[in-house]
């Protein structure tokens, strides 16, 4: 929200050198190839390629709101994932990449083809709905737009025999807790994680900015891609200071990876995909009320 943007000095955006930046790129596919549960933290910055705005940057939504001013408008209708998101599927492809924790809930991860039982959307997905009563998921061909504020009922009911509960949104507001099978997924990894990079977070959102340095104490190395300056940099092995892109496009190379392009999987017709999604991405609890208002 708008209270929460950055001020001034925080806003501002700095960049790394070529030869400091070309130096970075070695250290951090060193670190990726010596990991052994290697975890990425994404946060908006890795969209905004994709066309959609961040919250906290210079024309973030909440920097403009805190200014007086209009938000911008998405530059695009049907964003698509960007070279950052096909870069991170690759890498989960070929074993470096063991979960992917997210606080965007614009469902490119899932679009781009990151598995169902390797991510944790923190802040739920778009393209999402679940029911409460008996915690079944829904994904849906677009965004689901249409809902009750503080409710989030949809108006859909849910289609498991005998349940007939009410559908919500599982995108999570400033209002709402965090989804706690998603959040104790996140946790239990970040616990055993020997390497964090954290990518396009302003690393000022709790519990998400917390989980990357959980195992610190136990010889995790942390990793910052940020332009601006975050609470944890002083906690890093490797700060880069870069756009997320240009960053995995030169580690990409490093590592000898090609970067898939992007095709349209067409999940939501996927009979095989779907049933993955409904058995293994997480959401919260069945019977847990703790996330809306009124009556189940």
């Amino acid at each position: 929200m708008a209270h929460t943007a950055l001020n001034d000095d925080e806003i501002q955006e700095y960049y790394d050198s070529p030869d400091e930046l070309d130096k970075k790129i070695k250290t951090l596919a060193e670190f990726i190839r010596n990991a052994k549960h290697f975890i990425v933290y994404t946060g908006a910055g890795i969209s905004t390629s994709a066309g959609i705005n961040d919250f906290r940057g210079p024309n973030g939504v909440w920097t403009a709101r805190a200014r007086g001013f209009v938000p911008p408008p998405s530059k695009v209708r049907n964003p698509e994932p960007t070279l950052t998101h096909m870069a991170l599927v690759e890498l989960m492809r070929n074993g470096y990449l063991k979960l992917l924790v997210s606080q965007n809930c614009d469902g490119l991860h899932l679009k781009s083809g990151i598995p169902t039982n390797r991510i944790a959307e923190l802040h739920g997905n778009c393209n999402c709905e679940a029911c409460a009563k008996c915690g079944k998921v829904y994904y849906r061909q677009t965004h689901v737009n249409q809902y009750e504020h503080k409710t989030w009922l949809t108006g859909n009911t849910c289609t498991v025999p005998n349940c007939y509960g009410r559908l919500r949104c599982t995108t999570v507001a400033f209002t709402q807790s965090m989804p706690d099978v998603c959040l104790d997924r996140a946790v239990k990894e970040s616990q055993i994680c020997d390497l964090s990079l954290c990518m396009g977070t302003s690393m000022r959102v709790s519990p998400a900015c917390k989980l990357p340095c959980m195992n610190l104490k136990s010889g995790q190395k942390m990793v910052i891609i940020n332009l601006q300056k975050t609470p944890y940099d002083d906690q890093c092995a490797l700060r880069i200071y870069a756009r997320c892109d240009e960053v995995m496009s030169m580690v990409m190379k490093e590592l000898n990876l090609t970067i898939p392009q992007y095709t349209d999987l067409k999940l939501w017709a996927d009979t095989q995909w779907m049933t993955d999604f409904e058995q293994n991405w997480p959401f919260r609890t069945a019977g847990d009320t703790d996330w809306f208002s009124g009556a189940i």
